[in-house]
């Protein structure tokens, strides 16, 4: 029998995840991702999983989520849990309908740190689950395996790309990594101009300077700005969150004049260098395209991502418990809006 009880002590919560050695994880795992969403003014909790009431099984982070298009619980990249997960969740899953329904919530999703398989989506199935509309995390991933030595990274990525590294090296472009204010303000700067760029299509919805602030706020010594300049021009900047032995690439900008050796290039492998040094043994390059199609909206980011070669790891889409009728609107609304921008996801294998 497993039962669900808050958690309020963070070294409970964290030694959980440090110690079971989870195949896959990030910083929405970590204490300060809640922290970050309650300065985001999100209603949240913090539920851990136990067997017959003291052992610790499984942990999980839900955001209560309003909108104009339906209210719902959301667990992003949860819950994390030891053993027999299915078994475990479909224990727990009539208290959180219990929950989700007092309050009123049309539906569940969840975002779930599970392999993109066959079988995982078969067990989503059984317990009532259907493919959400839309993403809200990176499913599809490229990891770096950093536990190999430093120029065995550098040497499995492309010759020609490996020049622009060097060249720029070469050039002295001059690598920044500190988190003063300036810098921090000039990330926040080049990621809003850079998302509405008007000389091409790709444009996105940048993060609010509020966002990044509070990331940094909460995160510490654990999030990294590093730039790249060019005659005193910051030609390329990124910002990284760490978790433990996990280092996600999570936020980054660019305004390349120098194309002959795109800092771009050398920006990236300073950021991993430096995870390496921190000891982290995955640097998470976050959100992908599903396959190599020109015409998915992230692909442009997605072909640069992957240069770094490693391997590409995929989580099972979200998945929707639906409660209510109403969650057929939040359905139409979501789905249109997917369509309009060109997403679609990998098929379970």
């Amino acid at each position: 029998m497993y039962t669900l009880k808050e958690i309020l002590i963070k070294e409970i919560w964290d030694d959980f995840i440090i110690n079971a050695n989870f195949e896959f994880y990030s910083f929405l795992q970590s204490w300060e991702w809640w922290l970050f969403q309650e300065l985001s003014w999100k209603k949240i909790i913090r539920y851990g999983i136990y067997e017959k009431w003291t052992k610790l099984v499984g942990v999980m982070l839900i955001i209560k989520v309003y909108a104009k298009r339906g209210n719902y619980y959301f667990v992003p990249h949860w819950p994390l849990i030891k053993w027999d997960f299915f078994e475990v969740l479909s224990s727990i899953l009539w208290d959180l309908k219990v929950f989700a329904v007092l309050e009123w919530m049309n539906f569940i999703r969840f975002n779930s740190a599970v392999k993109n398989t066959i079988e995982n989506k078969k067990a989503f199935e059984k317990l009532n689950f259907i493919n959400a509309p839309m993403h809200e995390h990176a499913e599809d991933t490229h990891l770096l395996d950093l536990t190999i030595p430093e120029e065995q990274l550098l040497n499995n990525i492309k010759k020609k790309d490996r020049y622009l590294i060097n060249r720029a090296i070469k050039e002295l472009v001059e690598i920044r990594i500190d988190n003063k204010i300036d810098h921090v303000e000039k990330l926040i700067k080049m990621h809003t101009q850079h998302a509405n760029r008007k000389d091409w299509k790709k444009t996105y919805t940048a993060f609010s300077s509020d966002f990044i602030k509070d990331l940094y706020k909460v995160f510490g010594d654990d999030i990294s700005t590093i730039s790249a300049s060019y005659n005193w021009k910051i030609e390329s900047i990124l910002m990284t969150i760490k978790f433990w032995k996990v280092c996600v690439y999570y936020i980054a900008a660019s305004d390349i004049i120098s194309h002959k050796f795109s800092p771009n290039y050398l920006c990236q492998w300073e950021a991993i260098k430096k995870a390496k040094n921190d000891w982290c043994e995955i640097y998470n390059f976050w959100w992908v395209s599903p396959d190599n199609n020109p015409k998915h909206p992230i692909a442009w980011v997605s072909q640069f991502k992957r240069k770094f070669a490693w391997y590409d790891y995929s989580l099972l889409h979200a998945q929707d418990l639906v409660l209510s009728p109403f969650y057929y609107i939040n359905w139409i609304v979501e789905t249109f809006r997917r369509i309009k921008r060109g997403y679609y996801y990998k098929k379970p294998e």
